[in-house]
Parts: structure tokens; sequence; C-alpha cells
């Protein structure tokens, strides 16, 4: 089964039993139902630590995985089979005025924290309020809040919350109802320091960084800055605590992450699969082959994203196949290659139009992946009415390519075998280097891939990998000259804000690569007002 992209290929191997050759674990499991099997442990497999397990300033897919739904929970989910949403913590769908600008939740009153306490709407706008609070590291998430103006108990009800927005969006009721995983108040609030703002307060805030060139050193005896300084820290990121199915027990870095089974868990009478199994390890295994030797090994119970090498040549014997169950399927994301456009080199855009020329894709997806893959045409998922097939990628030329470089006045002037250029006044050799997570394979092959490809026309560049979360930085911080990365989407309606449009350039925003087109980002914009996805494409 082909993946959405050129770049990435998911697939699951689940084991189920031993490698005992005396045994036989071809069990029928059609009739098993969940409430006879509960208890045992789940280990998943992790390439990485994650950056941590705050909802609001960890960034990488990991942590999601881990935290979503099993610690922290939202007023609404997307259901798996169907894809429409439901109500989770909210008792019902929101009540959304008739122009679009209004959303009223009402929660459920028998929804508690794992420590005990009730959860109301005051931990909702808690929330809310520390992603819109300029100074924490919530910059991914704060722009799909930018026109949510402020939140409020409705009469009092601490059960009953209004959202008021300043702009229609279509996806308001995705992102209020659906991402906004609530944590306690008294637990990432301890001194109420947020009760002290008002979101015109916040607002204002982000209004007189503006005017003061972002120099934060004037806001460190801001209440709004301590509290960020406490929500942004390693002990809150690596302590989570919320309302899900699991409580957090331990983190073992560069070793395991352990979630116990919540026993007083609000909705177990309900949902019975959720908690089912008594313990969560995610284990970090920096190599997917010693992953896969601990799952033949029954180590480890899951791997997700195993690479195609090891996935078609290394799990095909029927001893495996008798032990372990292999899945793969379409997943909504893509891989790419990103040049930092502030960068000297890349600032020019025909520049960056050499390199996709230079970037053999179809040669990744055969080598890679097995031709089990598809060249993206752009960041929409393709079974989104938004999709536009008819839009075709640039092509593999190194013909073109040098054409486009000797124009952009990239020649070799000193016979050296690379090619250079004057720019601001000193001479610059096309010289850069590729960063990546280690652990990656297929990301660092795709670098040297191209490595191979940029040499043969005068480019010099290397592959540097590094561990986990001191890529994440540096790919926040704009410390890279190219990187090599992947974006995970929802299957509902695409939104390129967050990674495409210039305000999202800064505050360790997810453009990362400082991507900036007055056009794009009319877009950008309008993208976000139109309710129709026809429309939208």
């Amino acid at each position: 089964m082909r993946r959405l992209i050129s770049t990435l290929f998911l697939a699951f191997l689940l084991n189920c039993g031993g490698e005992s050759t005396t045994s036989n674990w071809n069990i029928d499991i059609k009739d098993i139902k969940i409430k006879d099997n509960k208890g045992d442990w789940l280990v998943v497999h992790e390439l990485s630590d994650t950056d941590g397990l705050n909802p609001f300033t960890s960034t990488g897919a990991g942590g999601t995985y881990i935290y979503a739904m099993n610690l922290f929970e939202t007023l609404i989910i997307q259901d798996n089979q169907t894809l429409e949403y439901k109500p989770w913590i909210a008792k019902y769908m929101p009540k959304v005025s008739d122009d679009n600008l209004t959303y009223t939740f009402e929660l459920r009153e028998d929804v508690y924290f794992s420590d005990g306490k009730q959860l109301t709407g005051e931990d909702l706008i808690f929330t809310l309020k520390a992603i819109k609070n300029p100074f924490t590291d919530a910059a991914p998430s704060r722009n799909y809040y930018k026109d949510v103006i402020y939140a409020e108990l409705v009469d009092g009800n601490p059960f009953k919350v209004r959202f008021k927005c300043s702009e229609v969006y279509f996806k308001h009721v995705v992102f209020i109802g659906a991402n906004i995983y609530i944590m306690p108040k008294h637990i990432y609030d301890p001194e109420s320091i947020m009760d002290r703002y008002s979101f015109n307060d916040l607002d204002n805030i982000l209004s007189k960084i503006s005017n003061d060139g972002e120099d934060l050193d004037f806001f460190q005896d801001e209440p709004a800055y301590k509290f960020a300084q406490y929500f942004n820290s390693h002990e809150v990121g690596r302590n989570p605590v919320g309302s899900g199915a699991y409580i957090f027990k331990e983190w073992r870095t560069d070793d395991k992450i352990v979630l116990e089974k919540n026993l007083n868990y609000w909705k177990q009478a309900e949902t019975v699969h959720l908690n089912s199994i008594d313990k969560l390890i995610y284990k970090t295994v920096k190599q997917y082959d010693a992953a896969l030797t601990g799952l033949k090994a029954q180590e480890i119970d899951l791997i997700r994203s195993l690479p195609p090498e090891l996935f078609f040549n290394q799990t095909n014997t029927q001893k495996f196949k008798s032990n372990n169950n292999k899945e793969s399927f379409y997943y909504p994301n893509y891989s790419y290659i990103g040049w930092n456009n502030e960068h000297p080199i890349f600032k020019d855009k025909m520049v960056r139009r050499a390199m996709t020329h230079l970037c053999n894709r179809e040669k990744i997806i055969e080598i890679l992946y097995y031709d089990k893959a598809k060249t993206a045409n752009g960041n929409v998922y393709f079974k989104r009415p938004e999709f536009n097939s008819e839009i075709i990628p640039w092509e593999f030329n190194p013909s073109k390519a040098k054409q486009i470089l000797a124009e952009s006045g990239w020649i070799d002037t000193d016979n050296d075998g690379v090619l250079d250029k004057i720019i601001d006044g000193k001479k610059v050799p096309f010289k850069f280097e590729f960063k990546t997570n280690q652990g990656n394979e297929i990301r660092k092959k795709i670098g040297l891939i191209m490595v191979e490809e940029l040499r043969k026309v005068g480019i010099r560049s290397d592959v540097h990998t590094m561990e986990w979360s001191v890529y994440l930085d540096n790919v926040r911080d704009h410390k890279f000259d190219a990187m090599i990365l992947g974006w995970v989407f929802g299957v509902d309606g695409p939104d390129p804000y967050q990674t495409f449009h210039s305000s999202q350039a800064v505050g360790r925003g997810s453009n990362s690569v400082s991507f900036k087109n007055r056009r794009a980002d009319e877009i950008c914009e309008l993208n976000r007002k139109e309710f129709d996805a026809n429309k939208r494409k």
C-alpha cells in the first residue's frame, strides 16, 4: 500500500507471541472481547525521547502519540471510523451562532483529573490563556486561536463555556473542541497567575512586544512572563497531569516513559477499551534494526513506521508472520527538505527552484521506498476534496538546475569544482549542510542522495544528524542551512497557515524555513474564512 508522499512509509508491526518453534500463535481472535482480556503491558517503540509531554510546548509527533487522550483530553474527539466529530468532555456538540463567531460548550460534570480534582470550565479557560500567553512556547498552537478573543463562563456556570471570535474560521469547532487538551489549573498555575489577566490584557502584551522589538528582558518582572518560565520548563514537560485513561508514572531519559492505568478514570464504564492495558511503556531504541530485534525477542510489542527496507526484507519468514501482525496503510503526512529562506544562499527563490530540480524523488521512491510511495504535489492529503491532482510537481532535471544557477550568478570562477558567487561584497562558495535527526535512516539517506546529485553540478554539501530534541531546537530557532523533516496533519480540512504564513516565521513558530510571500499570506487567510471545501481547492 502506498503512502501519500515520497519520503515516508508507515508500517505497523504488532507482536502477538513468542519465537518458539513449538508454539502455535495462529489464534482465532474474532470472538475475543476486550473485557475478557484486560491487563498486561504494551511496550511501544519510540525512536528517540520526545521533547516533552506538555501538549502546547512540545511539538514532536512522538509526544502526541503518548499524551493525546492517554493523559490529556478534549471537549470533542474525531471518530476513527466515520471521521466525524463527537462529544467527549462536552455533553453535546457546541451551539454555534449564525455568524459562526460564537461557540458554546456544555461540559459534563463527572469528569475528574487523575488526582481526583473535578474538571470545570475554569480549567478550560486557563488552558486557552496559557496558549495565548505570548511568553509560552506555544507559538505553533497559538496561531489557531489568534481570533478567539475571549472565553467565559455562561452566567457563572462552571460547566458552560462561551468562546467569542473576531473572525470566522472554518476550523474553529475543531481547534476549540478537539485541540485544546484541558490542563488542570491547580497543577499548572498553582498561584493563579493567569487569573490576573483578561484575554484583552494578553492581546495588549502582544502589541507591546511588537512595539518593543521583542526584547523579552523588558518583561522579566511581568507575572505572565514568570508563569511562562514555569509552564515552558523541563519540570512541567516531564510531569504531566491530566484527565485521561492513564497516569504518568516514570520517565527515564533515553530509556522509557511509563504510563499506568487510571483506576478511577471517569469514563471507564463507557469506554472499556481505552485503558484495558495495565501499563503503556514507550521504549526508546534509537535504531530501527535493534528495535526489530527487540520485537522478535518479545521485548517490544509495537513498532510504528518501520523503514521499508526492514519491513519488506526482514519480516517475511513464516515464524515472524505467525508471531506478529504486519500492517501498512496510507497516512496523512509528508516529508520534505526545508531550505532556510534567511540563509544567504537560499534567499533567492530561483536557487530553491534549482534545488528542487536536483531532488531525484523517483530515485528516492524506488530505492528507499520500494516503489510504495508517491511524490507529493502539495501539503493536502490526497483523499481530501481540496486535493488538486492537476498540479504537476517540478521534475528532476539537473540540466535545468544548472541553467537556473548560472542565470542566478552561480559560476565556478576559480576552477576548484565548486560554484561560487559574490554576495554582499564577498565571494561565497556554494557549500552547506543538511540537518536531520539521528536514527532516522530514511531521512539520512535522502540527504545522501541529494549530496551526490548536488556534487555533480558543483555544489558541496554534507549530512549532519543530531539527537531529536536538540535537532528540534535547531529547527525552531532557524539554526540550519537545510533540514529534512516531516509534517503530520489531520484528515479534515487543510489549513497551511501554521507552516506557510509569514507571521509564523517568528517566535519559534512552525514556519521554520522563514517562507514569506504576501500572496501566500492572502491565500492562507482566505482559506481560513471559507467553509466550502470545494472552494478551498
